[in-house]
This record gives structure tokens, sequence and C-alpha cells, in this order.
């Protein structure tokens, strides 16, 4: 497959929102679940906790699918250059 700057685009940014979904998920059923992590993790401040881990999970699930979407395109280019006996630049 050759990767054109669209595919690369499209491919990080739909692996971000996937993460970000999932992770949202997760953060809001984690705090539907123990309400009470919030509250003794942070004495001082008083959040609403299922909002709070929404909001976390989903900044840290667009790092790490993002993170993802990179890592495919890392393999998927190394994959391509050890492939063909002369590299990256195969159509010259």
């Amino acid at each position: 497959m050759k990767l054109s700057m669209a595919k690369v685009f499209i491919v990080v940014t739909t692996t971000s929102l996937i993460g970000m979904v999932m992770a949202g998920v997760f953060g809001c059923v984690a705090a539907k679940i123990s309400p009470g992590l919030f509250a003794t993790l942070i004495p001082w401040i008083e959040l609403e906790p299922v909002g709070a881990a929404t909001v976390l999970g989903a900044i840290v699930g667009v790092l790490l699918g993002g993170g993802l979407g990179v890592f495919a395109v890392i393999v998927q280019l190394l994959s391509d250059w050890v492939s063909h006996p002369k590299g990256l630049a195969r159509n010259k």
C-alpha cells in the first residue's frame, strides 16, 4: 500500500478518534462503578466523578490512539522499505 499524506492523516485521525471514544467510555463506566476514587485522589478539589473521568479518559485516549496510528504508519514504511530491494525509492 502506497502511503500518501492523505492516507497518513486519515489513519492517525481515525485511530485518535477511536481511542478517544473507547477511553472516554471506559472513564465514564469506571467513574460510575467507583465514584469515590477521585475524592480520594484529589481531596482539595471537588470534582464530578463521571465528567472528570470521561474527559481525562478521552484526553489519554487521543494521545494513545494517535500514537498507535503513528506506530502503524512507521511499521508500514519499514515493511515497504524491507520488502523492496531498492528501498523506498522504487518508483525512480
